[in-house]
């Protein structure tokens, strides 16, 4: 095997018009092309590394998050290498993918053929993915800043047509090459006393742990206020009715820009609500709110009420 649809989904990502610092390299299915992208960000060539292969049986366009420091080849690579063992004798079991967590999260949800994969698989896609993961770690411990270091395996086009590939990709490269921008609406949701609704993130969310008003991403074409309304629904189990603006932000996050709209969606029984997304809710009095631990672009109106009041 020399070449596959991945490598002409790569040809037409760096056409047209996307920035013409993109380059697709077209490596070798074998120990000597695993080498090629840690050899190249080592040498600080690239700022960035995504990585495409096809898989013949899978229906979706599938992020790998993970790379195993193993290889238990079933068949010959086209050098005829076939072997079972470790890649590195001294690394470490499995790497993380460099990419934003929460921008897969976010381009997963947003897209129905886009998948998370921890099926690594055990030839030389995972043997790549290690070795340029784990020349990346090297290269911070030297000083440099981290990069992106992201594969995504590819299905059959029978499928998912090519052209459809094609987009999807191109997404996932635009988000690493340009700051994304998130249009975010939050709720201020009250009880009878005016205290101020706050949710918790649950365990192995992006931010677990930390606290937020309820809502969630403006889907295109949707209103601020319907956006919230449906929000809620999906969060609390509850109808609100949006009211006011009563704040906004933008907060720069390290993978991120978050525009976001806090909405006065009014009194709630608390007793009606049921929390789908949060594992924790609490109810603040306005000399409470800093009592949790809120999120970095929540925490500034925060600071904000407590000085001025609750809207």
């Amino acid at each position: 095997m020399t070449s596959n649809h991945s490598w002409d989904v790569a040809k037409a990502c760096t056409a047209g018009p996307m920035p013409n610092f993109l380059t697709a390299k077209l490596l070798p299915v074998d120990q000597s092309g695993s080498l090629q992208p840690s050899e190249e960000i080592s040498s600080g060539s690239f700022n960035g590394v995504l990585m495409l292969g096809a898989a013949y049986e899978r229906s979706d366009v599938c992020i790998e998050v993970r790379a195993e420091n193993k290889l238990d080849m079933e068949k010959e690579d086209n050098s005829g290498r076939k072997i079972t063992s470790i890649i590195e004798k001294d690394g470490q079991n499995h790497l993380e993918t460099t990419y934003s967590r929460h921008l897969i999260d976010e381009l997963v949800e947003d897209h129905d053929d886009l998948k998370i994969s921890h099926d690594y698989g055990n030839f030389v896609c995972n043997e790549t993915y290690f070795r340029t993961l784990s020349a990346e770690i090297k290269n911070r411990r030297e000083g440099v800043e981290k990069i992106p270091i992201l594969f995504v395996h590819l299905p059959p086009i029978e499928r998912i047509s090519f052209d459809r590939q094609v987009i999807l990709v191109r997404t996932l490269l635009k988000s690493m090459i340009f700051t994304p921008k998130l249009d975010v609406v939050g709720a201020l949701i009250k009880d009878e006393f005016g205290r101020v609704l706050a949710c918790r993130r649950p365990p192995k969310d992006q931010w677990s742990g930390y606290w937020e008003f309820p809502g969630g991403k403006i889907a295109e074409g949707e209103s601020v206020h319907s956006a919230v309304e449906r929000e809620i629904l999906e969060e609390l189990c509850i109808s609100v009715s949006a009211f006011d603006e009563v704040s906004r932000i933008s907060h720069r996050y390290e993978d991120r820009i978050v525009d976001l709209r806090i909405i006065d969606c009014g009194v709630v029984d608390p007793n009606s609500i049921i929390l789908t997304e949060h594992d924790m809710l609490r109810w603040l009095e306005k000399d409470e709110l800093d009592d949790v631990n809120w999120l970095p672009a929540d925490l500034p109106i925060i600071k904000e009420w407590m000085k001025e009041g609750i809207p």
